[in-house]
């Protein structure tokens, strides 16, 4: 409790600052490229080591050069501003103005990016990323806008992982183990469905959680691994390439929607950049994250297909949940997607 008033409070603290230069803009000094003053906040739960920090301190630093000054971000990585529910609500209500997480952060906020839980969707990286490139981000726009948010644009952290204390070379070594989960309802099907406790619990909360032994594992790309320093509690990784880790890069669509023109075509220019940027470290960032593991003595385990097969299998729960939350046109123009990707 005194940890998220400790966070209403701090985003409470950011409002009123942010309003008060939001206030006085109109008679601020305009830079020679004729970019009025803002001073903008993001925040995030992921730690300095992430693409997500990388991507947003890219932003950050390409959106106060091409504005000569006039235009800055504060970035809070970490936690430092809530939790990942607390601080998406904050950019939703407007007291945060950027926000970066994965598609499943803001699932309760934004319904229909529960498209991207579907578990084994994609059959590999490059084919996810073709997707994240395609049309069909463009579907999701209206939905994203409606939900409070305009996004910015997508990158990604490879696949999602499993990490336990206990050797699992197949679904049946999964029985009854406490697997973290992030607080979606899909994650939780899923992970049922494989025989496994699902447990529910903030990301800040996972490296405590597995000391104190309130779980035996947890699920996140080596990038989260890493940057919550999980390989020192944990003796193995199971590669299930279970799901993809979409990153967000997000603003209150309010605020979004205010700016001059000008202001709003260089925040979408900076943000492109960024994310271009982040997708070009992606890869050596998985594979630098996954050797620090191997390095802190974890096992790396890769399953055999068979297993796969059966984790897909189980997967089908969360394809006939997603179906009747979102309906048949959105989950058949994802697939349609899919689909355009392996060609």
């Amino acid at each position: 409790m005194m940890k998220r008033l400790a966070a209403v409070f701090a985003a409470a603290a950011l409002a009123l600052s942010v309003t008060a230069c939001s206030s006085a803009k109109d008679s601020a000094p305009v830079s020679e490229n004729g970019y009025p003053e803002y001073h903008w906040n993001a925040s995030m739960t992921v730690s300095e080591t992430t693409i997500n920090y990388k991507m947003v301190e890219r932003f950050a630093q390409l959106l106060n050069e091409r504005s000569d000054g006039a235009i800055t971000v504060d970035i809070y990585p970490g936690g430092q501003l809530g939790n990942t529910t607390e601080f998406t609500e904050a950019v939703i209500g407007g007291s945060i103005d950027f926000g970066t997480g994965m598609t499943t952060d803001l699932v309760d906020f934004v319904p229909a990016l529960g498209i991207f839980d579907i578990p084994n969707l994609f059959d590999t990286v490059d084919q996810m990323r073709a997707v994240l490139s395609s049309d069909f981000t463009d579907v999701l726009n209206e939905y994203n806008n409606r939900g409070g948010i305009q996004m910015l644009g997508y990158s990604d952290a490879g696949f999602r992982q499993l990490t336990t204390n206990k050797a699992v070379h197949q679904v049946a070594d999964l029985a009854g183990q406490k697997i973290r989960v992030m607080t979606n309802k899909y994650h939780i099907a899923y992970w049922n469905a494989l025989g496994a406790s699902a447990t529910p619990m903030q990301f800040t909360e996972v490296f405590m959680g597995i000391q104190q032994g309130t779980i035996d594992g947890e699920e996140n790309p080596y990038m989260n691994i890493v940057g919550n320093n999980i390989q020192e509690v944990q003796d193995y990784v199971v590669e299930t390439n279970h799901l993809g880790h979409i990153i967000t890069f997000y603003m209150n669509n309010e605020l979004y929607q205010s700016l001059p023109d000008n202001v709003r075509e260089l925040v979408d220019e900076c943000a492109k950049d960024a994310i271009a940027y982040a997708n070009s470290i992606a890869d050596e960032s998985i594979a630098a994250d996954k050797k620090i593991c191997e390095d802190a003595g974890c096992e790396i385990i890769t399953l055999d297909e068979e297993t796969l097969g059966e984790l897909r299998d189980k997967a089908s729960v969360v394809y006939d949940m997603v179906r009747a939350d979102l309906g048949d046109e959105l989950v058949n123009q994802m697939l349609a997607a899919v689909e355009a990707a392996r060609e």
